[in-house]
């Protein structure tokens, strides 16, 4: 049976702020990315990490279980692997917001662990 925890604010805002760093590099080097290689690959590089965070964001918001850290971290570790695979072509900059989903993985676990008194 999968245990029922309360949703974490710090989590849900670290995730707000990964959200809102990815959209903001999108529009820094949108414009420079678009002009080069198209629209298509302005989607390719920026589209994942966003959708990644926009989903944790989303798995934050609703999931009141304990796997709720899991999909976050899971979703984390894609958006770094996301960030390493496109590191020459502006993909450094994508890691701050996918170490910052990892961050609000152990913030979530953390904030919905079991208490030890409740567990007795």
């Amino acid at each position: 049976m999968v245990r029922r925890a309360a949703p974490s604010p710090g989590a849900r805002a670290l995730v707000v702020v990964a959200l809102v760093v990815v959209l903001g590099l999108a529009a820094w080097q949108g414009p420079l990315v678009w002009e080069i290689s198209g629209s298509g690959v302005f989607f390719v590089v920026f589209g994942p990490p966003a959708a990644c965070a926009a989903l944790a964001l989303r798995v934050e918001r609703v999931r009141g279980t304990v796997l709720a850290p899991a999909v976050v971290a899971a979703l984390g570790l894609v958006s770094v692997a996301w960030g390493l695979v496109t590191l020459l072509s502006g993909g450094l900059y994508l890691l701050v917001p996918a170490l910052l989903l990892l961050v609000a993985a152990m913030i979530s676990w953390v904030d919905r662990r079991p208490d030890a008194s409740t567990t007795r």
